[in-house]
């Protein structure tokens, strides 16, 4: 059988790969001596080279120092491991994490799921580990936890997460402790603010939106879709529904200090 191309290989990728065999050849080395200079399997090598493996961040580095090559490996690599990360993510989802870089404020209503800037790493673990494949499931965390570097950053956004208590009670018991202390956590950053819709609350929206204000430029909405199907709206109007929408929701819900009371209540039910 034929061997299988690595089937998020990228534009760069084939760059790392014709400059390695170009190289490997005017130098008149075997796979088998490079891999020898390099530490490495000459099977391994030959992966890389036919496309079965993308090239990893210590040959990148090797490569660099055995053949003088200033970097150039490295770089490569740093852009292919960028464009097939983009791969990785649903098209519809894109738009998301590029504006949640640039934005000040960012409100997030939640009625089903932890939403992604504050699952723990264990949620999301094991929310991907269904239906994908351990090493996409894998890079798909690591981009996930990535993403929430603008809850820590100084010049980060403002975020409001507005999350359904039944959405905490229904994480699984495996990870519910991490998952409040992570929440907790956050919550105590001055510029997070989680507050909980009681079960009690009259709140009926059914999907999860996120509104996203920014200091230079037009404000935009997200509004979640199965399968990562969701969609940026930009139109004026809709936005400020949406905003409308999220006041009249919050409106309901508990305080941020009766929030991590709550959430605490839940963890000790664990």
């Amino acid at each position: 059988m034929a061997p299988t191309r690595d089937a998020n290989s990228s534009v760069h990728q084939e760059m790392f790969v014709s400059e390695l065999c170009a190289r490997r050849e005017a130098a008149k080395l075997s796979r088998n001596k490079l891999a020898a200079a390099l530490g490495c399997t000459p099977q391994w090598l030959a992966k890389v080279e036919t496309f079965e493996k993308p090239p990893s961040e210590g040959l990148a580095d090797d490569l660099d120092t055995y053949f003088q090559a200033g970097g150039m490996f490295r770089r490569t690599w740093e852009k292919h491991l960028a464009a097939r990360r983009r791969g990785l993510i649903p098209s519809g989802f894109r738009p998301l994490i590029e504006a949640e870089k640039d934005a000040s404020e960012i409100s997030i209503y939640e009625p089903v799921l932890i939403t992604g800037l504050f699952q723990c790493e264990e949620y999301a673990r094991l929310a991907f580990s269904v239906g994908l494949h351990p090493e996409k499931a894998k890079e798909l965390v690591a981009i996930r936890m990535e993403r929430q570097v603008i809850l820590t950053e100084d010049g980060g956004p403002v975020v409001f997460l507005l999350i359904r208590e039944s959405v905490i009670r229904d994480v699984p018991a495996a990870v519910r402790l991490a998952q409040c202390e992570h929440l907790l956590s956050l919550a105590e950053r001055p510029k997070v603010l989680v507050q909980l819709l009681p079960r009690s609350a009259l709140v009926f929206q059914p999907t999860g939106f996120q509104v996203l204000r920014f200091e230079h430029s037009t404000d935009v909405a997200y509004v979640e879709g199965t399968g990562g199907n969701g969609r940026m709206l930009d139109d004026p109007a809709a936005v400020r529904n949406l905003a409308v929408l999220f006041n009249v929701a919050r409106s309901e819900a508990l305080s941020a200090r009766d929030s991590a009371a709550l959430i605490r209540s839940i963890m000790e039910d664990t």
